[in-house]
Protein backbone atom coordinates (compact mmCIF):
# COMPACT_ATOMS: atom_id res chain seq x y z
CA UNK A 1 0.00 0.00 0.00
CA UNK A 2 2.60 2.31 0.81
CA UNK A 3 4.57 1.60 -2.57
CA UNK A 4 1.11 2.82 -4.19
CA UNK A 5 1.11 6.02 -2.56
CA UNK A 6 4.63 6.86 -3.50
CA UNK A 7 3.61 5.79 -7.41
CA UNK A 8 0.50 7.77 -6.89
CA UNK A 9 2.54 11.04 -5.55
CA UNK A 10 5.18 10.79 -8.08
CA UNK A 11 2.66 10.21 -11.20
CA UNK A 12 0.76 13.82 -9.64
CA UNK A 13 3.30 15.57 -9.50
CA UNK A 14 4.99 14.43 -12.79
CA UNK A 15 1.91 15.58 -14.65
CA UNK A 16 1.08 18.91 -12.48
CA UNK A 17 4.43 20.23 -13.67
CA UNK A 18 5.59 20.75 -9.95
CA UNK A 19 9.53 21.90 -9.84
CA UNK A 20 10.14 18.54 -8.09
CA UNK A 21 8.47 16.75 -10.47
CA UNK A 22 11.48 18.09 -13.41
CA UNK A 23 14.24 17.57 -11.78
CA UNK A 24 16.71 15.96 -14.02
CA UNK A 25 16.19 12.00 -14.25
CA UNK A 26 19.12 9.62 -13.89
CA UNK A 27 20.21 8.83 -17.85
CA UNK A 28 19.58 5.22 -18.12
CA UNK A 29 21.98 5.10 -21.05
CA UNK A 30 25.44 5.44 -21.36
CA UNK A 31 26.61 9.10 -21.86
CA UNK A 32 23.71 10.62 -20.07
CA UNK A 33 23.59 12.51 -17.09
CA UNK A 34 20.37 13.55 -16.63
CA UNK A 35 17.18 14.89 -18.36
CA UNK A 36 14.03 16.99 -18.35
CA UNK A 37 11.80 17.83 -20.49
CA UNK A 38 10.18 21.31 -19.83
CA UNK A 39 7.74 23.58 -21.22
CA UNK A 40 8.06 21.97 -24.79
CA UNK A 41 12.21 21.53 -24.11
CA UNK A 42 14.19 18.58 -23.85
CA UNK A 43 17.13 19.62 -22.00
CA UNK A 44 19.72 16.57 -21.50
CA UNK A 45 23.06 16.43 -19.63
CA UNK A 46 25.24 14.37 -22.11
CA UNK A 47 28.67 13.20 -20.30
CA UNK A 48 30.75 13.74 -23.41
CA UNK A 49 32.90 16.87 -24.32
CA UNK A 50 31.53 19.98 -26.34
CA UNK A 51 33.42 19.24 -29.51
CA UNK A 52 32.44 15.49 -29.60
CA UNK A 53 28.44 16.26 -28.58
CA UNK A 54 28.58 19.08 -31.20
CA UNK A 55 29.71 16.60 -34.02
CA UNK A 56 27.74 14.21 -32.84
CA UNK A 57 24.65 16.34 -33.01
CA UNK A 58 25.56 17.44 -37.11
CA UNK A 59 25.45 13.54 -37.31
CA UNK A 60 22.40 13.20 -36.03
CA UNK A 61 21.01 15.76 -37.96
CA UNK A 62 21.99 13.52 -41.20
CA UNK A 63 20.62 10.28 -39.70
CA UNK A 64 17.63 11.27 -39.10
CA UNK A 65 17.18 13.57 -42.71
CA UNK A 66 17.17 17.13 -41.15
CA UNK A 67 17.81 19.70 -43.75
CA UNK A 68 20.35 22.20 -42.05
CA UNK A 69 19.62 25.36 -41.95
CA UNK A 70 21.65 26.97 -39.63
CA UNK A 71 24.74 26.15 -37.65
CA UNK A 72 27.06 27.38 -35.42
CA UNK A 73 29.40 27.97 -32.32
CA UNK A 74 31.72 28.88 -30.33
CA UNK A 75 34.54 27.12 -27.40
CA UNK A 76 31.47 27.28 -25.25
CA UNK A 77 28.44 27.07 -27.12
CA UNK A 78 26.50 26.10 -30.15
CA UNK A 79 23.53 26.22 -32.23
CA UNK A 80 22.12 24.13 -34.73
CA UNK A 81 18.23 24.96 -36.50
CA UNK A 82 17.03 22.48 -39.21
CA UNK A 83 13.55 21.22 -40.81
CA UNK A 84 12.44 17.70 -40.48
CA UNK A 85 11.16 16.08 -43.47
CA UNK A 86 7.52 17.57 -42.83
CA UNK A 87 9.11 21.25 -42.62
CA UNK A 88 8.80 20.82 -38.77
CA UNK A 89 11.35 23.24 -37.48
CA UNK A 90 14.07 21.41 -35.34
CA UNK A 91 16.55 23.55 -32.60
CA UNK A 92 19.66 22.38 -30.82
CA UNK A 93 21.54 24.39 -28.35
CA UNK A 94 24.65 23.26 -26.55
CA UNK A 95 26.83 24.72 -23.87
CA UNK A 96 29.97 23.87 -22.55
CA UNK A 97 29.62 22.63 -18.78
CA UNK A 98 32.97 21.06 -17.86
CA UNK A 99 35.57 19.55 -20.26
CA UNK A 100 33.05 16.07 -19.74
CA UNK A 101 30.10 17.59 -19.97
CA UNK A 102 27.68 19.22 -22.27
CA UNK A 103 24.19 20.56 -21.84
CA UNK A 104 21.70 20.06 -24.88
CA UNK A 105 18.51 21.68 -25.49
CA UNK A 106 16.28 20.50 -27.83
CA UNK A 107 13.01 22.03 -29.24
CA UNK A 108 10.18 20.24 -32.17
CA UNK A 109 8.04 22.51 -33.60
CA UNK A 110 6.67 25.83 -31.81
CA UNK A 111 5.11 24.25 -28.57
CA UNK A 112 7.67 21.28 -27.98
CA UNK A 113 7.40 17.26 -29.28
CA UNK A 114 8.18 15.57 -26.52
CA UNK A 115 8.25 12.11 -28.47
CA UNK A 116 10.34 13.49 -31.29
CA UNK A 117 12.55 15.24 -28.51
CA UNK A 118 13.02 11.76 -26.94
CA UNK A 119 14.22 10.28 -30.10
CA UNK A 120 16.65 13.05 -31.18
CA UNK A 121 18.26 13.19 -27.71
CA UNK A 122 18.76 9.05 -28.08
CA UNK A 123 20.24 9.54 -31.61
CA UNK A 124 22.54 11.99 -30.38
CA UNK A 125 23.42 9.40 -27.86
CA UNK A 126 24.31 6.58 -30.15
CA UNK A 127 26.20 9.12 -32.31
CA UNK A 128 28.21 10.13 -29.14
CA UNK A 129 28.81 6.34 -28.27
CA UNK A 130 29.46 5.60 -31.79
CA UNK A 131 31.76 8.11 -32.57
Amino acid sequence: MQRLKIFALLLIIMFTGCAVGVAFVAGGAAGIGGYKYYKGKMVVIYKAPFKKTWNATLRAFDKMNFQIVEKRHDLTKGKVVGKRIDKTPVTVTLKYLSSSETEVQIRVGTFGDKSASEAIKEEIRKQIVEG
